[in-house]
């Protein structure tokens, strides 16, 4: 079971977390546990106080991991207005590893906020099952004018078109985000902004995807490409 501990200059277990490891789990006093920061730092810790809201712990063996996937990948998501389709992804997309996310309030959007927290958690929570080191950040856009597209190297957006490639090219460093649209589509005004902003398309399937398949088959593909360049 590894625990999260956000910053390592501070070696006392955020209280859900100690709870977990001292209720639950039952440990105590002398026990040892992995842990991470989300950050990419991974380290085993001695507990040294076993009181739920002050479990203080004695870092060892502390090291770096990299991403266990290359590159930069974020997904760029018109959120559904069932939330749960969100949370499922959020979840998922952790596992299968991703930089992070940025949910987009587009023209068509059914949702107009999400509970940031609660993905966190899911994220956290998804983390932690799969072994990683790396927690994805969570960014909600209120709308798209406002997304911040300085940062992006690479844009890419689903095309159902017989001719569009169904690859990433490998060559193609720095930042990459995949866009996935509402159910309504973007409209014609923000296609044309991501089209402004250099956003390729790629073919992700034969089919019409639902958003939160679209945006699993987008980070399957990226990282296909990476193994198979």
């Amino acid at each position: 079971m590894l625990f999260f501990l956000p910053d390592f200059s501070n070696p006392q277990l955020p209280e859900a977390e100690a709870r977990h490891c001292l209720q639950v789990l039952r440990k105590n006093v002398g026990d040892t546990i992995p842990i991470c920061d989300g950050k990419g730092h991974f380290a085993q810790a001695e507990i040294v106080t076993s009181h739920p809201k002050n479990c203080l712990l004695r870092l060892r063996e502390i090291e770096h991991r990299p991403h266990t996937w290359s590159g930069d990948i974020w997904l760029a998501v018109a959120p559904t207005k069932n939330i749960d389709r969100m949370e499922w992804l959020v979840e998922k997309a952790t596992e299968m590893g991703c930089n992070g996310f940025y949910f987009v309030k587009t023209a068509r959007t059914e949702r107009g906020h999400l509970n940031l927290e609660r993905l966190e958690k899911i994220a956290l929570a998804a983390m932690k099952q799969s072994g990683q080191a790396w927690l994805p950040e969570i960014h909600w856009v209120e709308k798209l004018t406002q997304f911040p597209f300085d940062s992006v190297d690479h844009h890419w957006l689903g095309d159902l078109s017989p001719n569009t490639k169904s690859q990433f090219s490998d060559k193609e460093m720095g930042k990459h985000v995949f866009w996935i649209g509402p159910e309504g589509d973007f409209s014609l005004d923000e296609l044309s902004l991501l089209q402004s902003k250099n956003c390729k398309g790629i073919r992700l399937s034969s089919n019409t995807l639902r958003t939160e398949t679209a945006a699993l088959a987008a980070l399957f593909l990226y990282h296909f490409s990476k193994c198979n360049p």
